[in-house]
């Protein structure tokens, strides 16, 4: 909940940041803060821009904008203290940014050198649960939820999955036996690949999954499922490295003091 609720802010403080002319359709208003088409295309990436996302984005700006006027209103703009978080923050997430920009050019991470720390170590990838991709569909309506397994059910062709993604709200992902919700862990667990199963309803709406593969707990994921995450130890190792090096660097060229009682 902090998560989302921080996320939130931040996408609403980006918005109301924008200065620039803008005469685009006007999404929401609340006093004088306005959301427009152009400030959403600026914070929602287009992958997060289905329908009902859009639509919970802007009520999530909307409560946010009430929630910082009330702020306001309460001279809390003027706190020191929150003066101070808010120099803080920003000095963290500029070094960040020239921190990523400086060790992730010129990083090449080649297929072999993740085939090499794949087969030096193989412990690494053993399923210490049972696994099943799948593609999760999920919505708040009835009819639409049966509407997707019925067309999941029919033959596949690549328009016909192109459209169901780009209509509804689905993600591909791996998930493990014991990590979900109890209906839905149940459902996928006990079915055998290939299978649709659904619609399930939760508190949250209708889930349908169909199952795209299962692995069984001991055994080895290959490859092409570890790559991305192969990718990413092998390139957060060689930027600790190059961070380092950076910042030796920097202090051989700065004037730097430190006080000989904390050397």
């Amino acid at each position: 909940m902090k998560n989302t609720l921080t996320i939130g802010v931040c996408c609403f403080l980006a918005s109301c940041s924008v200065r620039e002319k803008d005469n685009s359709v006007v999404l929401a208003r609340v006093n004088d803060q306005v959301l427009t088409v152009k400030k959403l295309e600026k914070i929602l990436h287009p992958e997060n821009r289905t329908g009902e996302q859009i639509k919970n984005f802007i009520h999530n700006w909307v409560d946010n904008a009430l929630y910082f006027d009330a702020a306001l209103g309460d001279g809390l703009l003027k706190d020191g203290r929150l003066s101070g978080e808010r120099d803080r923050y920003y000095k963290k997430i500029v070094i960040g940014s020239y921190l990523q920009t400086k060790t992730s050019n010129g990083v090449v991470i080649s297929n072999s050198d993740i085939r090499k720390y794949y087969d030096e170590n193989p412990l690494g990838f053993i399923r210490q649960n049972d696994e099943a991709y799948v593609y999760h569909f999920f919505t708040n309506k009835h009819l639409d939820a049966r509407s997707i397994r019925s067309r999941l059910l029919k033959k596949q062709t690549v328009d016909t999955t192109d459209e169901l993604f780009d209509t509804y709200r689905v993600e591909q992902k791996t998930v493990m036996r014991g990590f979900l919700l109890k209906e839905l862990d149940i459902a996928i667990f006990k079915n055998n690949k290939g299978a649709v199963v659904g619609p399930i309803r939760t508190a949250g709406g209708y889930h349908v999954i169909k199952i795209i593969n299962k692995y069984t707990k001991g055994s080895k994921a290959g490859l092409e499922d570890v790559y991305d995450k192969i990718y990413q130890r092998l390139l957060k190792q060689r930027q600790v490295v190059l961070a380092a090096n950076l910042l030796d660097s920097l202090k051989k060229q700065s004037n730097l003091f430190i006080n000989s009682n904390y050397q």
